[in-house]
Formats: C-alpha cells, sequence, structure tokens
C-alpha cells in the first residue's frame, strides 16, 4: 500500500529543525501511512518556495502541506494553497509579527497550547502531536525523551531560558547548549545532527559530547567579550540602539549587549546579510524589523535581511584607505626628492648648466 506524502516546509533555525524531526520521530507508531517529505527554508522565502512550488509537475503526489515556524505574507500564497489543497494546509506558527494572516485562516492554524507558556513551534507540534490518535502507543521513555527536547528548543526560541526565573536550571542550560550545538555543524549538516540527538535523547548526547559542549561554550564566552568592545550607539526614531558586527551568536551577543547598557532600548547585531534585534520592552523590534529590513518575529526579539553587504563595504574602505596611504607616501617621496634646480628660473638654470659641463675641460687644460 503506497504511503500518504505530506509535504513540510519549515525554518533553517532550531526551532525550524525541531517541528520536522517530531513528526518523524513519532511517525513509525502515530503516522505509519504517512511518509513525510521535509524542505527547510531561510526567514522570509516561504511565499517564493511555495509559489515556485505549485507550478511543480510532482505537486500532485501530496495530499497534504505543513508549514512550520513560518507563515506566508502573500495573500496569493493563501489563495494558491486552498485552491490546491483545500482544508488540507496547516501553518505551525508562534511569530507575532504575522499573527494577524494566521487570524484570518484560523481553521488552517494551529494554536498555541496555554496561555501561561510562550510558545514556539515546535511546542506547538509537540501540542498538537498529543491529540493524534496513536500517541497513547508511543513508549513511554521514548515520550518522555521527546518532550524533553521539545521544551529545551521552545526555551530557547522564545528566550525564556535567559527571562524566565522559575525554569530549571536544567533546562535553560540544556536549551543554551543545544543550541550551540546546532549551529556549530555546517547548515548542510544541522538535519544529521538533530537525527543524532532525537535518536539518542538529550542526555545521552550531552554525556557523550561533555568535552565539546563546554569547550563551545568557552568559545562563545570570549568571542562576545571581545565584540562587546566594538559597540557604537545611534538614535533611530527617539530609540537608542546599541549596534556592533559579529558574524556569530548574534542573539547571545545582543542580549549580552542589553544586558551590559540597560540604558539602551534595543540591540541591533549586523551579520554578512542579516540582523539580529533585541528588546527588553522598550522597543517593539518585530514592527521595527518589518519596516525596515523585511524581517519581523517577536515585540523583544527579531531578525531581517540586509539589501547591503557590509563586509563588502569594509573591504572597499580598507582598500580605499590602502589607496590614500599609499599615494600620500609617494608625494611625501616626491617631496623628499625635491633638488635646488626645482626652484630655479629656466634661463638661470640653463646657464649654470652650460658653466658646469665646460669645468672638465678646464681642469684637463691644467693638467688636474
Amino acid at each position: 500500500m503506497a504511503k500518504q506524502l505530506i509535504k513540510v516546509f519549515s525554518h533553517n533555525d532550531l526551532d525550524g529543525f525541531g517541528g520536522p524531526m517530531l513528526l518523524q520521530s513519532v511517525q513509525p507508531t502515530v503516522f505509519s501511512s504517512v511518509e513525510f517529505d521535509v524542505e527547510h527554508i531561510g526567514a522570509g522565502q516561504i511565499d517564493a518556495t511555495l509559489d515556485h512550488w505549485f507550478n511543480s509537475p510532482s505537486l500532485n503526489n501530496y495530499s497534504d502541506v505543513y508549514i512550520m515556524d513560518m507563515t506566508p505574507d502573500s495573500e496569493n500564497t493563501f489563495k494558491e494553497l486552498n485552491q490546491h489543497f483545500a482544508n488540507h494546509w496547516l501553518v505551525f506558527d508562534h511569530h507575532e509579527s504575522e499573527e494577524d494572516q494566521r487570524r484570518r485562516y484560523a481553521a488552517n492554524t494551529v494554536a498555541p497550547h496555554g496561555e501561561m507558556v510562550h510558545a514556539s513551534a515546535t511546542s506547538i507540534v509537540w501540542d498538537w502531536l498529543q491529540q493524534q490518535p496513536g500517541m497513547d502507543q508511543l513508549d513511554s521513555q521514548r515520550r518522555q525523551q521527546l518532550a524533553q527536547l521539545a521544551e529545551l528548543i521552545r526555551a530557547y526560541d522564545t528566550w525564556d531560558w535567559q527571562n524566565d526565573p522559575e525554569l530549571p536550571t536544567s533546562v535553560s542550560e540544556g536549551a543554551d547548549q543545544l543550541n550551540e550545538l546546532f549551529w556549530f555543524y555546517p547548515k548542510k549538516r544541522a538535519g544529521e545532527f538533530m537525527d543524532h540527538v532525537f535518536a539518542a535523547g538529550w542526555d545521552a548526547y550531552w554525556q557523550d559530547n561533555e568535552l565539546l559542549v563546554h569547550t563551545l561554550m568557552e568559545r562563545r564566552a570570549a568571542y562576545i567579550k571581545h565584540h562587546l568592545k566594538d559597540v557604537l550607539e545611534t538614535t533611530v526614531n527617539g530609540h537608542r540602539l546599541g549596534v556592533v558586527y559579529a558574524s556569530d551568536y548574534q542573539s547571545q551577543l545582543a542580549h549580552d549587549l542589553l544586558k551590559d547598557q540597560p540604558e539602551l532600548d534595543a540591540a541591533l547585531v549586523i551579520g554578512a546579510m542579516r540582523i539580529s534585534l533585541r528588546s527588553n520592552d522598550k522597543m517593539d523590534v518585530a514592527k521595527f524589523a518589518e519596516q525596515y529590513y523585511q524581517g519581523g518575529g517577536h515585540a523583544n526579539a527579531a531578525g531581517g535581511r540586509l539589501t547591503i553587504n557590509p563586509v563588502k563595504i569594509g573591504e572597499q574602505a580598507v582598500i580605499d584607505q590602502l589607496v590614500s596611504a599609499t599615494k600620500a607616501v609617494h608625494e611625501e617621496k616626491q617631496d623628499s626628492e625635491h633638488t635646488l634646480a626645482d626652484d630655479l628660473d629656466p634661463e638661470v638654470a640653463g646657464k649654470l648648466a652650460a658653466l658646469l659641463k665646460q669645468q672638465p675641460d678646464e681642469e684637463n687644460k691644467n693638467g688636474n
């Protein structure tokens, strides 16, 4: 019997991997007649990706579509989803900047469970799974392992690992360490890493990789300490922003920047092509990211894309400075080679040259 094929589009960060991993982990027990085809994409790419996929010859092979950790922005995308899949599509997302879109399509949106918990896409998927037939057949130990991983991912993605004083230390530290490991590996190996973690469970995986975990945490601490020395401050729309460039550890760096300088309204960390924003209830950085950086997220944590490449701009600035310095050295060298003849009247210089030219003959006549 052919299996039902479900397409899953999800973000390419830790939370974006968490939801699909939960589906695949319980698939043998809960979705035995289903196969999940997972595709991870970057932020802001869901509409373009779906638009391309809707024209794919393989579209009719799929019965359902799940979208995780992101929400389409284009109304045309929603129309296409309804046209091709009727009521067989679901969105598992929690970002506040797209809440209005999900509200308009509430029947196809899996909402967070419980108002007292900050939800992530992974926790929404996990809560939804609890209501699916067959979940009660899942081994209790396996269920506990998956619940722990779902909570670690939720705690990190919502930043509760830093902001919730009631969160157990084991959860806050585990959330931080799991995310650190996730970003340590190249993106093309992220799926393989998550396969290993979900197969072993967090506790067993941590014990097998304790040295690596501690090494990564120490390296991050040194990196952040170094970059916090180079923060610039600016004011935008009446808000004070601390700005710093960093290719790595952007979220943690933004958090630590606000901790070091609580008088700031927000932290803006610039990467090669993206920015990361953090605030402490003083500024809605999700709206700021949406307005200026084609991004979004949450009121206190957001991100977006750059339309410039700061690395290339920095490289060009170094080149320009080098060219300017080289020119200055050349001009200084020319000045140092300046002679008396450069200042003589041309007529006087000519007579002086003629006189000097005659001197050797006069000396030869005298026998010298």
